[in-house]
């Protein structure tokens, strides 16, 4: 029996996502028990495999074709920065991913029957020990490194800033408003504003349907990002972050500033933030939010970045046996936990600033007509014609009517603070301006008791400035 076989085997299928989340007692244990009993059974397999040389190969193959994966994250290495130019040539994201694990197979198959087959497996095993062990102390995918702290406050404020920024969400003039289904959000939303005094503009649009040009351009008060780019924003070190902000003219209206946010964008590095969350799969209990067991696990799996637990946790979610936590899914999943977490720091009187932004109703859709989250909503949204699209996008567009109003039920004296809603930009369905650009604008300021349908024909970037030159 080669003992190094079995060493690969184990160095292979570690299984290193769940020393780094935060799993329970009973979700590490039966972690470990399915994992000491994988590593009987391959005991046991390779006696039989062993016999023929083409049977020993290609499992042996396999497992460091799977470990290689496991450990370096091939999906999130490889795929997800070049993810733009995988669409250009594929439709589905996971044809490039199956070619490169197929390659990586196919290589090492290669190198065992060209070189030396001992030699061969002592690299292999020596490589897979040093990126293992390194793995073992790196934090860099541990559920801590998620932003998130709160720093010790002790001044109140009577009046606070709300700003909430519902991600991907066309305006009451957009492609969405012009079918029947998108006329009755139209109203809902139009009731929602009357019932708590905002002003609001149907006819308001972004400069930019890129969420990192529109927002941070917003944020600086500037019109165009091109003003701002290569100063406010730049690509994140943080695994859980792709673009830190690093110039807010807004927040430095503010002292004491609650962020709540997605890991597409991270406020939290301002001096005037003192306290942070960003939405953390690994960690639901800072939201009070629970799932079941499975999902919770095949979730983290995914989370760590290699192809094969990207294809395991895709599949089990196609066929429902899991439900994703992670964003922006379980933003959905768990949005009413978020916007209570939230409501805690506006009636805290800590802030005067709360900041929320939020990847609903971005696509992957996931609410049905009654804002519940299905799995099965979120599966192949991009075989969706643009009738689907639209009708789709229309209920996720009605269900944050029903959040904006759970959320405000919630604040004990409206009038006590100023609030923004906006969205970063339109749905994207099509490339017209009236479905990428087309956003949600409205607003109430403090002790307002009148609302007002605005026909200013104005950007947010442009409605954002004024509102708070005011």
């Amino acid at each position: 029996m080669n003992i190094r076989d079995n060493i690969i085997f184990f160095l292979s299928l570690f299984p290193i996502f769940a020393i780094k989340s935060n799993f329970k007692t009973l979700e590490l244990f039966l972690i470990i028990i399915l994992f000491i009993i994988l590593c009987f059974l391959n005991f046991f397999l390779l006696k039989i495999l062993n016999k023929y040389k083409v049977t020993r190969l290609l499992y042996k193959s396999a497992i460091l074709a799977y470990g290689f994966d496991n450990h370096l994250g091939l999906f999130n290495g490889l795929i997800q920065p070049n993810i733009n130019f995988f669409f250009k040539y594929f439709n589905i994201v996971y044809i490039p991913s199956l070619l490169i694990i197929i390659s990586l197979f196919l290589f090492i198959c290669f190198c065992q029957l060209k070189f030396n087959e001992n030699n061969v497996s002592k690299i292999f095993t020596i490589t897979l020990l040093t990126i293992f062990s390194f793995n073992i102390f790196d934090n860099t995918k541990s559920h801590k490194s998620v932003p998130f702290f709160e720093k010790e406050i002790i001044e109140n404020f009577d009046k606070t800033t709300f700003v909430m920024i519902w991600d991907e969400m066309s305006g009451l003039d957009s492609l969405s408003s012009s079918t029947i289904s998108g006329k009755e959000v139209n109203k809902n939303f139009e009731a929602l504003f009357a019932k708590y005094n905002f002003d609001y503009f149907p006819s308001a649009f972004s400069s930019s349907e890129n969420s990192v040009a529109s927002i941070t351009s917003l944020l600086n008060f500037k019109e165009k990002f091109k003003d701002i780019k290569g100063k406010a924003v730049n690509p994140s070190k943080n695994y859980f972050v792709e673009y830190d902000v690093n110039q807010n003219l807004f927040f430095q209206k503010f002292e004491s500033i609650s962020v709540i946010q997605n890991i597409h964008l991270n406020y939290c590095n301002h001096k005037n933030v003192l306290k942070c969350y960003q939405y953390n799969p690994l960690n639901l209990d800072q939201i009070n939010a629970e799932t079941d067991m499975l999902s919770k696990i095949i979730s983290s799996w995914s989370l760590n970045g290699s192809i094969i637990g990207k294809f395991v946790w895709r599949s089990l979610k196609q066929i429902n046996l899991i439900n994703s936590t992670l964003e922006p899914e379980g933003e959905k999943l768990f949005i009413e936990n978020i916007l209570n977490y939230s409501a805690i720091d506006l009636l805290s009187k800590k802030f005067d600033l709360v900041f929320m932004h939020l990847l609903v109703p971005h696509k992957p859709y996931g609410f049905n007509k009654k804002c519940n989250y299905e799995t099965k909503l979120s599966n192949l949204n991009i075989f969706m014609t643009k009738k689907e699209h639209i009708l789709q996008h229309n209920i996720e567009r009605n269900c944050v009517v029903k959040f904006i109003d759970h959320i405000l039920k919630k604040i004990d004296s409206i009038d006590n603070f100023k609030i923004i809603i906006f969205s970063d930009h339109g749905s994207r369905i099509t490339k017209d301006k009236n479905s990428s650009l087309s956003s949600i604008f409205a607003y109430k300021d403090f002790f307002k008791n009148s609302h007002n349908l605005r026909s200013d024909k104005s950007s947010i970037q442009t409605l954002f400035r004024k509102i708070n030159d005011e």
